[in-house]
């Protein structure tokens, strides 16, 4: 069972409007757990450094945390969208898109 938490605090509302999203793949359609898999396994998600940050952020920069939780495995990384690979930036996206429960 694959678990993905993102994290995302930042805007002009900071840590106040922080927002959390918890999304189950084994929960989700087929079709679009696949496609969040296929873009986890594109970004080489488990490699990836634990910071992904920009050298000179701005206060009104968002800033991500994605968990990904395999059972087996599980790691986080904290990213500004401007500094992450591409396959990451789609896989927040999509993350982002996800209907919440």
């Amino acid at each position: 069972m694959t678990r993905l938490i993102l994290k995302c605090t930042g805007g002009f509302t900071g840590p106040a409007g922080a927002q959390t999203r918890t999304v189950e793949l084994s929960q989700l359609p087929q079709l679009q757990a696949q496609e969040l898999e296929q873009l986890l396994t594109a970004s080489c998600f488990f490699t990836l450094p634990e910071k992904l940050t920009k050298a000179a952020p701005q206060s009104s920069d968002f800033l991500y945390d994605l968990k990904v939780d395999e059972g087996r495995q599980a790691h986080c990384v904290r990213y500004h969208l401007d500094a992450a690979p591409a396959p990451l930036k789609e896989l927040t996206n999509r993350l982002n898109e996800v209907e919440p429960d």
